[in-house]
């Protein structure tokens, strides 16, 4: 992954996580639907099983809806499974997206890396590199920011609670 930015009001966002699981197991948590549902979304919402649908394999596609707990809102989004390297590597696209899967922003790019790290007391652990974008402007970026990072606490307690198992 690049860790260059361009100097042309584009940014990336990168986040590194390192979590108690195998590399494995976490490819899995970013595909298996009975799995990405326990941790994907910001705190206050849920992604419902009947919300999203996905065919994961390269060139395959994925529709999903966070609901705000509270509310009620949606929040639609879909993309394309681009590189699928289990289990170190994936490469996905993301778009927002109104409910009747009008595009409602632009094309965004999301990897996601995994590195086995030298077992901590014996338990896995594995680096996440996480990167997504363009954006254009820091709101955008920090909310990103926020969400993602939420997920990511969500996605540790869900891999501590099932034992890293993949």
């Amino acid at each position: 992954m690049d860790d260059e930015l361009p100097d042309d009001g584009v940014d990336f966002l990168h986040m590194v996580r390192d979590l108690p699981s195998a590399p494995a197991a976490i490819y899995s948590a970013w595909l298996d639907l009975s799995r990405i549902t326990s941790w994907w979304g910001a705190e206050g919402f849920v992604v419902p099983p009947d919300r999203i649908v996905a065919d994961a394999h390269e060139g395959g596609n994925y529709q999903a809806c966070m609901v705000h707990t509270a509310t009620g809102d949606e929040m639609w989004w879909a993309g394309e499974y681009r590189v699928l390297e289990p289990p170190h590597r994936l490469e996905v696209t993301m778009q927002w997206r109104q409910a009747d899967g009008t595009p409602a922003g632009p094309v965004r790019l999301i990897t996601v890396a995994l590195q086995p790290l030298p077992d901590l007391d014996g338990e896995a652990l594995t680096r996440m590199t996480f990167r997504a974008g363009p954006f254009v402007g820091d709101r955008e970026l920090r909310a990103h920011e926020t969400g993602w990072g939420e997920s990511f606490s969500r996605l540790a307690g869900y891999l501590a609670r099932h034992g890293g198992r993949s």
